[in-house]
């Protein structure tokens, strides 16, 4: 009778503990409210992720062909450039993800020139504004976690990416060379690849990602007053690795370290 009992005893505390883990799993706020360390490495089956991304970048001196950074075109040269991009991925699948982004591109370029006259004694400040907005290259990919990842294995997700010329490729409202309407897209199709491991070992998380990208020919105007050219853009290749760490619930540290290789362009 005692040993009838104490089995039944063990059978009951573990039904307890499967049922509890359970629980767990199919609460939806525990499966909403992760983070991108504790979130699995492809969304789950219906669920739709949206966003926006935003970037702020300034422009004053670039390197020229002999390595050196001047201003451009031995001008008192100055850009700014605002891009956002509305960002969505649904998950068809617990493995299976398509995603979409749509960027919007806003810049503005200052082009100041002074002219000295040594005869007369004196000089003239000659400003150019030049500015780009609209719809840029659209983006969609697709994603696939290959190896799930559990406790003693990371998880293994390849993906494919591909860029459709949408935005504007030429220059527009050509007033000279330092006057006119920046194109916001880059006139060529992308097409990359990436493969990605990930380890979380809560609160941490460790990544390694490879991503090459293949540009295929495209054909605009380099330059404003040219002719259509046919141009090639070298592929490009990265190799990223990642540490993060959570701060707490909702906040995340994610620090990056890459090193990219770019092909050589051809005209």
């Amino acid at each position: 009778m005692k040993q009838i009992t104490v089995s039944f005893l063990l059978f009951f505390l573990t039904y307890l503990v499967v049922f509890g883990q359970f629980e767990q799993m199919i609460i939806p706020g525990d499966l909403k409210q992760q983070t991108i360390i504790t979130e699995p490495a492809t969304l789950r089956k219906g669920y739709l992720r949206s966003g926006i991304e935003g970037a702020f970048i300034t422009i004053d001196k670039m390197f020229d062909e002999d390595g050196r950074r001047n201003y451009y075109q031995n001008t008192n040269a100055w850009g700014k450039f605002r891009g956002f991009s509305l960002s969505t991925q649904y998950g068809l699948s617990d493995k299976f993800e398509i995603s979409l982004r749509i960027p919007y591109i806003t810049q503005q370029y200052l082009t100041s020139t002074k002219v000295e006259e040594v005869y007369h004694d004196e000089d003239t400040l000659i400003t150019f504004r030049s500015t780009g907005n609209g719809i840029g290259d659209i983006e969609a990919g697709i994603r696939f976690q290959i190896i799930e990842g559990s406790s003693g294995r990371p998880s293994m997700t390849a993906g494919l990416d591909l860029t459709v010329p949408t935005g504007c490729k030429n220059p527009t409202n050509i007033k000279n060379e330092l006057e006119y309407d920046y194109p916001t897209g880059d006139g060529k199709v992308a097409l990359g690849i990436n493969i990605d491991f990930r380890k979380t070992i809560y609160p941490y998380s460790l990544r390694l990602r490879s991503y090459y990208e293949h540009y295929f020919e495209g054909n605009k105007i380099l330059h404003p007053g040219e002719d259509d050219t046919e141009f090639k853009d070298g592929d490009m290749f990265i190799v990223r690795g990642n540490f993060s760490v959570h701060l707490n619930d909702w906040i995340a540290v994610w620090n990056d370290i890459s090193y990219t290789r770019f092909g050589e362009n051809t005209y």
